[in-house]
């Protein structure tokens, strides 16, 4: 039975602070004993927003590239000549290069789609409108990536199963690999107990509609007992919070270097998650909540399909209505009144994360992927 298996990723993806899907798959797959190389061009970090806003600036976008992904379709011939891999892995974003790639071999391929960019722009951000030009482009994007790989991967089953019926594409093409936390402490971090009666509730994140924020606030204004910790939301959001939450807030910047987001966790009590209106609110684990549970935080977030899937009865989330702030009100009071629940949530937290999205739970996915690909059982090293 095999027990290495040589992996090329190969694309345009993002580095960095932000950017920790690639840094997770690369991570699993490495746990799992397969040797990663990596063909890269430079992604385009936070452009993508600016881009995705514009849809007048696609078609020139897309010419512009063009030299890109020459360069990189050549990068992967030196790739394949120097050792021809098993499986070729297109990150996240890898829409506008994995049909390019397909094109210029028969090596399996295996398209971390992760997010649909028709999902993205139409139907969370509202960008485009249904049915418009810019829509329809979005979809058949999303439809002709899928179309391209041997397999498609999105974060959860009901995301796979949202693309999949996006697309039309079959059923057998797509899969699902859970979010994972590629910096998760060695150990889930030491809480304070709360001090006066107050609980310290984290928010950190970009305040996309996904994430609810106004929802937050509204709530947390009613519940005198929470203290807000708020890292990013837009500017919108930030000015609301101030207003409505006086000293009960603590506002930090937009974005926290890595080591300061692990300090406020430490600080903290519990993590506030999502609470959006949004379709994708109801087929995602978002990576926030998976980082709270890495770190041994407790999270209260909107109740749905994706979420309870994994999270149902660990006794490490609290969930409430999505939008709905008399519900999020009501959990509020009921934590900050009995922080023995809390506490209790604090002890389960990691365990519900390394369950379900921790290391080895990687290592376990992508020995079924993998084993799925090359037609034969795989072992690795895990």
């Amino acid at each position: 039975m095999p027990t290495n298996v040589d992996v090329l990723l190969c694309g345009a993806w993002d580095e960095g602070p932000g950017y920790p899907r690639t840094r997770s798959l690369r991570q699993g797959l490495a746990a799992f004993g397969a040797c990663v190389r990596d063909c890269r061009a430079a992604g385009l970090g936070r452009g993508k927003q600016r881009l995705l806003r514009a849809p007048w600036r696609w078609p020139g976008h897309w010419l512009a590239q063009r030299r890109q992904r020459e360069e990189l379709l050549a990068g992967l011939a030196t790739a394949i000549d120097e050792r021809r891999p098993d499986v070729i892995v297109v990150p996240y974003p890898g829409h506008a290069v994995v049909r390019a790639i397909r094109r210029a071999t028969d090596v399996p391929i295996v398209l971390d789609l992760f997010l649909s960019a028709y999902d993205t722009v139409v139907e969370d951000r509202a960008w485009v409108r249904p049915g418009s030009l810019g829509a329809l482009w979005l979809q058949h994007l999303d439809a002709a990536a899928c179309r391209a790989a041997d397999l498609v991967l999105l974060d959860t089953p009901e995301n796979a199963a949202y693309v999949q019926d996006l697309t039309g594409v079959a059923a057998e093409r797509f899969a699902w690999l859970p979010v994972h936390d590629p910096d998760a402490p060695a150990q889930p971090l030491r809480v304070r107990a709360p001090h006066g009666g107050t609980i310290e509730l984290l928010f950190f994140g970009t305040g996309v509609p996904l994430h609810g924020l106004a929802t937050l606030i509204a709530a947390v204004a009613h519940v005198p007992a929470v203290r807000l910790t708020l890292v990013g939301g837009r500017a919108g959001d930030r000015a609301m919070a101030q207003a409505r939450l006086g000293d009960r807030l603590r506002l930090e910047p937009p974005f926290v270097a890595r080591d300061r987001l692990g300090a406020l966790l430490a600080e903290c009590h519990l993590v506030a998650g999502v609470f959006g209106a949004s379709g994708k609110t109801q087929r995602v684990v978002p990576f926030k909540v998976v980082h709270a549970l890495a770190s041994g935080r407790p999270v209260v977030t909107a109740d749905s399909p994706a979420v309870a899937r994994w999270l149902e009865g660990s006794g490490a989330v609290f969930p409430v209505a999505a939008n709905d702030v008399g519900a999020l009100v009501a959990a509020l009071r009921k934590l900050a009144a009995s922080p023995e629940l809390v506490a209790a949530a604090t002890t389960r937290a990691r365990s519900a994360y390394e369950r379900h999205f921790g290391t080895a739970r990687q290592v376990e996915r992508w020995r079924e992927l993998l084993s799925r690909l090359v037609g034969e059982p795989l072992s690795g090293v895990a």
